[in-house]
């Protein structure tokens, strides 16, 4: 008999931005045990790849093998995904703001040089970034920054200075984000900062080998986050063009936060309105002659009570007068009353009693 081998191989790379290592690892024990899937790690700069491998019979099946283990680190690792394949971040990174037309626009030479060197590897850049030439390449747009700078930060806080840098970057750059790195070869953090409308969103990283490269790429990630509508998780959030204070940063945005309110007051008045209609159609504070009211006796079951209209050619009989019968039982009185009784209580009311001496006066019951 002739062993089938697997020789079909198939190679998928899920890319990722600063994940959560301890999930990353995890995940790799959890598909340890899946025979024919080999898994590898590379790193640099915050960027985390993982190469998964599958072997098997057919393409298909090996196709189907390697994109179950890529979901399963997705769902995972959640938001730090950023692509698969062999693009880099700011290929992705450029995709999702041309989808938004969206631009992005350095503030110096220096953060521009980084961003380019990112850009440059993929044809999406053009799209998205001018590489300088609005922006940090114009010696007029230089002048304003730098006049923004002066009036807006400390020049003893690198954090205001890139917060500074970055919000006149996107004014004057006519760009819908701006960025800023500053600290790169200082001898101190480096930080890195995307403005975006009103605000500042900052990372800041240690100074040591690759801590210009890992800026750029975080600058990247932040524009790719605030393409999707989303808030940069790791990112300290700051109103642009204000003396703020690096340890007290403000609270993430919420999208739809102050409709809360507003929609749980209209939950609100809506009950309340409803409330209102059922009471005011099922309920009545007094009744007219000829109205008919729902009556609810002792044992839970509505009683039907409607007053009968006299005849105006019967002989009237004083109000205060009860006939008797021959045994001295009290009569109803002329205002007769259909009640039904609870089932089951061996009564029969189908019709009133009616004694002789009424029945001679000529009454006339109209449920006869």
């Amino acid at each position: 008999m002739v062993s089938i081998e697997k020789n079909v191989e198939k190679q998928l790379i899920v890319r990722t931005f600063e994940p959560d290592m301890a999930a990353v690892k995890q995940t790799a024990r959890q598909l340890a045990n899946m025979q024919d899937v080999s898994l590898n790690l590379y790193g640099q700069a915050g960027e985390v790849l993982i190469v998964i491998t599958a072997r098997s019979f057919a393409e298909a099946a090996a196709t189907e093998l390697t994109e179950s283990v890529a979901e399963q680190f997705e769902l995972a690792l959640g938001g730090s995904v950023y692509g698969r394949g062999k693009a880099n971040l700011a290929h992705f990174t450029a995709g999702e703001m041309i989808q938004r037309e969206m631009v992005l626009a350095a503030a110096d030479s220096l953060t521009g040089a980084l961003l380019e060197a990112e850009f440059s590897q993929t044809k999406r850049g053009e799209h998205v970034y001018d590489f300088g030439e609005e922006s940090y390449g114009n010696a007029r747009i230089v002048a304003k920054i730098q006049k923004a700078e002066e009036t807006y930060a400390n020049e003893d806080d690198p954090a205001q200075i890139a917060a500074a840098r970055a919000a006149a970057a996107a004014k004057y750059g006519r760009a819908e984000i701006g960025a800023a790195i500053v600290g790169v070869d200082g001898g101190g953090d480096v930080y890195a900062a995307a403005a975006y409308k009103k605000y500042v969103y900052l990372r800041v990283f240690p100074d040591e080998p690759g801590a210009g490269k890992k800026a750029a790429l975080a600058v990247l990630d932040m524009a790719r986050v605030l393409a999707q509508g989303k808030e940069p998780e790791k990112a300290h959030l700051f109103r642009a063009n204000s003396d703020f204070d690096w340890d007290q940063p403000l609270r993430k945005r919420r999208k739809g936060a102050g409709i809360a309110p507003i929609i749980a007051l209209a939950i609100l008045l809506i009950a309340l309105g409803a409330a209102c209609w059922y009471f005011f159609t099922h309920f009545s504070l007094g009744s007219q002659d000829g109205d008919s009211l729902p009556v609810t006796g002792s044992s839970g079951t509505s009683i039907s009570q409607t007053q009968s209209v006299p005849d105006p050619a019967a002989p009237s009989q004083p109000d205060d007068s009860t006939p008797q019968d021959s045994g001295g039982t009290q009569l109803p009185p002329d205002d007769s009353a259909d009640i039904s009784g609870a089932p089951g209580d061996g009564q029969d009311v189908s019709e009133p009693a009616v004694s002789s001496s009424q029945a001679s006066a000529g009454m006339v019951y109209p449920f006869r």
